[in-house]
């Protein structure tokens, strides 16, 4: 779309109904609209719905006003006894509003008439850009995130022609999840509207952002530049305050961070990185304050192996994994937990040191892997690690 398509407005049914519509509850004259080419768009009396009004025509021709008193009717058919002033937008003349009456009694209301139409389009016209800026911001952000195909070319080329991004700059991404949010709509309250008012909400919590724009009826994409979190403990912090505020309204949503990079082929490597680490929140809840993809570690790096890479290791294990009990599985983790210390993860576990080393050694002997050696230990938490993430596979 040019400029001048995008500023140029042209008066139609659609945009001036609603106008002719309000007005209506409010005053009992006569009003009409007509476009730039003379033709009756919207009225009070639908009667003269599509009729070309010569009045308007001497008004877009002459551009200036036109009273029409009885004397005159024979003079503009399809006129009737009234003033019609020009429609202005952007310095332009865009159309015509007409008011019927006599001419000596609607001379200050029918200027009133002619600010509130101006003042009505222009605020169409600004909803209309606003949606059209959204409407550019989503179906880029879409292309970004795709999961197979992405034209980092063609990407960059649309962040700076139709959205005028500074794509060299440094981002975060922050990736929101909501849950259901069906459940906050209603008819009177749509789900586009409810995203709206999210968009509100965290835009007044995060005024800064690069760009933000919800990717799916769940996820929430939002580009959070390093000047305003240089860290990854900022960023941190920033998401969850967000997150907080969020539930405060209660709303249930996740949030997770990817590292900060600049160009779109970065911004799509912090979504990706935002979104494997809300992957890694939903299989392993007990580490649900783990919201930046570096807190992960090695939990990041196993889930980046080859799925079929992973199943061939596991199949050299499961037989003796499977074996052990939930008990012994709780135990390792607080082990791993506690950083391989014997006396922290009795005391974590509230159990005697003796009772911990039963454990361990139970361990030992369903799996051949000695939980208190280094290098057994590493693998063991491997196993685990992979066995979770394997489980719906």
């Amino acid at each position: 779309m040019t400029n001048d398509e995008v500023f140029h407005m042209h008066i139609t049914e659609e945009l001036a109904y609603p106008i002719i519509s309000k007005l209506k509850t409010i005053v009992s004259t006569n009003i009409n609209i007509m476009n730039e080419s003379g033709v009756i768009v919207a009225s009070t009396d639908s009667t003269r719905m599509n009729q070309v009004h010569e009045g308007a025509l001497y008004v877009l021709k002459q551009k200036r006003p036109l009273i029409i008193s009885e004397h005159d009717l024979g003079k503009y058919h399809g006129s009737k006894e009234g003033i019609n002033l020009p429609i202005e937008f952007l310095g332009e003349m865009i159309g015509v509003v007409g008011v019927t009456g006599s001419p000596h009694e609607l001379d200050q209301f029918v200027k009133i008439v002619k600010i509130t139409v101006e003042v009505m389009l222009q605020q169409v016209h600004f909803h209309n850009q606003l949606q059209h800026q959204k409407t550019l911001m989503d179906n880029w952000l879409l292309d970004l995130v795709h999961p197979h195909y992405f034209d980092e070319r063609k990407n960059e080329a649309f962040a700076h022609h139709y959205l005028h991004l500074e794509t060299s700059q440094n981002v975060h991404i922050l990736l929101v999840q909501f849950d259901d949010l069906s459940a906050h709509s209603t008819t009177n309250l749509p789900l586009p509207m409810v995203k709206e008012e999210l968009l509100r909400r965290m835009k007044l919590q995060l005024p800064k952002v690069h760009f933000q724009s919800f990717i799916t009826d769940s996820h929430c994409v939002i580009g959070i530049p390093s000047s305003i979190c240089p860290s990854e403990e900022e960023a941190i912090i920033l998401a969850k305050r967000l997150q907080h505020h969020l539930q405060e309204k209660h709303v249930k949503v996740k949030a997770a961070v990817g590292n900060v990079y600049s160009g779109v082929s970065g911004y799509r490597k912090s979504y990706l990185e935002a979104h494997n680490s809300l992957e890694l929140q939903e299989r392993f809840p007990q580490f649900t304050d783990y919201i930046h993809i570096q807190e992960w570690g090695i939990m990041d790096f196993i889930k980046q192996i080859p799925i079929d890479v992973r199943k061939e290791f596991m199949h050299r294990y499961n037989e003796r994994i499977l074996q052990l009990s939930t008990t012994l599985r709780h135990t390792l983790q607080r082990l791993f937990d506690c950083q391989l210390n014997m006396k922290e993860t009795a005391n974590s576990l509230h159990i005697h040191r003796n009772t911990l080393l039963y454990r361990l050694e139970s361990v030992e002997e369903l799996t051949g892997l000695n939980p208190r050696q280094f290098d057994d230990a590493i693998l063991l938490r491997f196993i685990l690690i992979i066995q979770e993430m394997n489980k719906e596979l």
